[in-house]
């Protein structure tokens, strides 16, 4: 049998536009004594993009992560399928907790974490990621990305009509080297992770446990497949999907990046920041919230 790409996203009537919600955010973020800021990176703070290197933070929404970073009230959590030293270059800013390869390796200011049986299991990944090179070559755009603790087959530049031929193939690679590896689907991309019960929303927690942040109020913001764990894993917190939000956990949802910016300079400026958090921004919130909601009210 082939190995299963669980769905682990369900459709969720309750899941509303951010938008909506604002004034119910607002007080929460003011009465918490502190903030977990958990965030993706591709597709939640960049773009998606054909080449993954070409996936650069704005300097605006680095700006706007390094005066939250600042403040004591908050930690920040990037959470990503990337390789741990890829995502921390491309944030680049010190003092963060960096948990990459779907959280299977976090970094923080005091401490470094890794997955004994991810760590065990690098030279059967290795393995696995020259056998699928070579068994991928006939499907031109497709590239296997060795990110020592998993892998990724990326497909995004792939003809849709040969998609379903890659599938198969990975899934029988996957399914020749035993029981070591599970395959989960993101966003044109195949994810192949040791077969370990860790992923975004374990991290979530062994972070939250791991620096004190137990009573912190969690926000965790994703776009993927991948980030339902993360939603799931924080039924507490402050959860926020970008993109369709049809099939989700999460409690918000935003529809792009740019969404996602504003969210932050919201935090930063003005829901964290010196002034009334009732006057909010709303000409540069855009899309994040509607200048018709009441400010004085609860939301409905």
């Amino acid at each position: 049998m082939s190995p299963e790409l669980p769905a682990v996203a369900r459709s969720v009537p309750g899941c509303r536009r951010l938008s909506e919600c604002t004034t119910a955010v607002a007080a929460r973020l003011a009465a918490a004594s502190h903030v977990m800021l958990g965030l993706d990176y591709d597709g939640t703070l960049t773009p998606h993009v054909d080449d993954p290197n070409r996936a650069i933070l704005g300097p605006d929404v680095r700006a706007n992560l390094r005066a939250l970073a600042a403040r004591p009230k908050v930690t920040i959590a990037v959470v990503s399928g990337r390789a741990l030293e890829d995502v921390r270059q491309l944030v680049g800013i010190e003092g963060l907790i960096y948990a990459g390869n779907h959280g299977l390796q976090i970094v923080g200011p005091d401490f470094h974490y890794i997955e004994a049986s991810a760590a065990a299991d690098r030279g059967s990944l290795s393995a696995l990621a020259q056998t699928l090179a070579a068994q991928l070559q006939t499907y031109a755009g497709s590239f296997v990305e060795n990110k020592g603790l998993t892998l990724s087959v990326h497909y995004r530049l792939v003809a849709v009509h040969l998609r379903d031929g890659l599938r198969r193939t990975v899934e029988g690679a996957v399914e020749n080297v035993g029981h070591c590896f599970q395959l989960r689907k993101g966003n044109n991309v195949l994810e192949i992770r040791p077969q370990v019960d860790w992923h975004k929303g374990r991290a979530l927690q062994w972070i939250q446990d791991r620096s004190t942040l137990q009573d912190a109020l969690a926000i965790y913001i994703g776009d993927d497949e991948t980030d339902e764990d993360g939603f799931t894993a924080l039924p507490d917190g402050i959860t926020i999907k970008v993109g369709d939000p049809s099939k989700t956990s999460a409690q918000f949802h935003v529809d792009t990046p740019d969404d996602v910016r504003e969210f932050l300079e919201w935090l930063e400026r003005t829901a964290l920041g010196g002034r009334d958090g009732r006057t909010l921004a709303l000409a540069r919130l855009g899309a994040i919230v509607s200048p018709h909601v009441s400010l004085d009210s609860t939301d409905g």
